[in-house]
């Protein structure tokens, strides 16, 4: 079908999107439903998103994308001799590499059009100030950004590669330093289009038996990680928790975007990201919406279980090794332990707190680390509690306070404050959101603990009366002496 003519004035941002429309429908093998239309959803803070022109049934398809139109290393034309040096370094140094490469060939790359809709700035934690990442506190997402590493990393893996090819990666700078800067930004941007936009690619029959040990911050540590690629139009649906209507299927030639329920015409159309907790959402995808607050968790490092328990100072008994070495065999020891925010429903600690904690809980507690079939007994409960209120404190302010602050942004002087901080208003916002959702995981395992504690305290001591009322002296009348008559 023939595009409409656009007029000449046409918004540079609804030019992008005609453009981008135009050149998707026309590439070869692809099918876009008529139900479908990319819209601009500024206004509510959305950027592009995919709505329904018309009604759409349930497993109804929305669009097609040919496997070669998705953006990675086998479907560009980057010579195999540039990607050669990076083949042990797992999937994501060639795939930044990559589109870089048909980044910077602009209208030359068959891809110009589809870069035109993405994003070059973003608001995931890579790029957050020192200001802005200190809002977030105590929370363990700052311990997963890695920039540093992930810069280090390139420097030794990436970007040799690309100055070693200046005719295919020409950046700005007169000499190797100021040329690595300007490539080190590239990677960054490069690794942030993959990390929230990229999908799993299924490898079919494709062997890859590249390690993926790399400390980078866009990398993840399975080995068994398929094949990633970026997916015109697939990537411009917006994600919901909740009112995800839409899924990718995969088939041997063809990425296949169906609807997984109906969509009335005039909704949005979704995608899902999965359980993410807001904080990995905002490191991914740089935004947060508050019905991911359901997934929310907090970490608690083993060092801290350790440190509370008194087991990682000084010398450790012979009995503590070797709990811990049958833990270690069990795969129970890492560096950091995830407990889910408890839904409304859930009264016992035990069915808060995951199976792994509970085992070590057991391990410090006691001799030893069998799967602990009964409730968490007082100690064990003690412990947590005496754990989760050192974790509370290493935050420095109060849930309390953060509601309070929370409440007040928009006034002037809350302004004014983010204003003095070097803050934008934004990212302290999302900032000030992760944390309220951590300590309030933390405030309910507390009150979990202590109703714990209570309801088993309890419980022994009317065991305990209910044993000596038992064993207890006689209920019968005792009898009186009997006085002796006299003569």
């Amino acid at each position: 079908m023939a595009e409409p003519a656009q007029p000449a004035d046409l918004p540079e941002f609804a030019q992008a999107t005609a453009d981008f429309v135009k050149w998707f429908k026309s590439a070869d093998g692809t099918r876009l439903s008529s139900k479908v239309q990319l819209k601009d959803l500024r206004s509510g803070n959305a950027g592009r998103g995919a709505v329904a022109t018309e009604d759409i049934e349930e497993d109804e398809e929305l669009f097609a994308i040919p496997r070669s139109l998705v953006l990675a290393t086998t479907t560009s034309s980057i010579p195999s001799t540039v990607l050669e040096p990076l083949n042990e370094t797992g999937a994501w140094p060639p795939l930044i590499v990559t589109v870089i490469y048909e980044y910077l060939r602009n209208e030359k790359s068959p891809w110009y059009p589809y870069f035109k809709v993405l994003p070059t700035f973003f608001d995931s934690l890579m790029f957050w100030n020192k200001a802005e990442l200190e809002a977030l506190q105590a929370s363990a997402v700052i311990g997963k950004i890695g920039r540093d590493q992930a810069e280090e990393n390139w420097k030794d893996t990436i970007i040799p590669v690309m100055l070693s090819h200046s005719d295919l990666f020409g950046v700005a700078g007169q000499n190797e330093s100021e040329k690595t800067t300007e490539l080190i930004k590239l990677a960054h941007m490069a690794g942030s289009l993959i990390m929230a936009y990229a999908f799993d690619i299924d490898r079919d029959d494709e062997k890859d038996d590249r390690d993926n040990d790399s400390d980078d911050e866009f990398e993840e540590d399975d080995e068994d990680e398929p094949s990633k690629g970026m997916v015109p139009f697939a990537d411009m649906l917006n994600a919901d928790a909740d009112r995800n209507n839409a899924r990718l299927f995969q088939e041997p030639d063809y990425l296949i975007m169906k609807s997984t329920k109906p969509i009335k015409a005039g909704e949005q159309i979704f995608n899902d990201y999965g359980p993410l907790p807001r904080s990995d959402l905002l490191r991914m995808y740089g935004y947060i919406t508050d019905n991911y607050a359901q997934y929310d968790v907090v970490e608690i490092s083993h060092d801290l279980f350790l440190e509370v328990a008194g087991k990682k100072h000084g010398i450790k008994d012979a009995a503590w090794l070797k709990r811990e070495e049958q833990l270690e065999e069990l795969g129970l020891i890492d560096d950091g332990y995830a407990i889910p925010r408890p839904s409304v429903d859930v009264k016992k600690l035990e069915d808060a707190i995951p199976g792994q904690i509970h085992m070590l809980l057991r391990a410090l507690c006691t001799e030893t680390v069998k799967k602990p079939e009964e409730s968490v007994t007082i100690k064990e409960a003690a412990l947590l509690q005496a754990v989760l209120t050192k974790r509370l404190s290493e935050y420095a302010t109060s849930l309390d306070a953060d509601r309070s602050a929370l409440g007040a942004l928009g006034t002037a002087e809350s302004k004014q404050l983010l204003v003095e901080s070097g803050c934008s208003e934004p990212r302290y916002t999302m900032a000030l959101k992760v944390r309220i959702g951590e300590k309030e995981i933390l405030h309910q395992l507390l009150r979990l603990c202590q109703d714990h504690i209570a309801g088993e305290t309890a419980e022994m001591a009317s065991a305990s009366t209910k044993r000596a009322s038992d064993h207890g002296p006689s209920s019968r009348p005792k009898k009186t002496a009997r006085r002796e008559r006299g003569p």
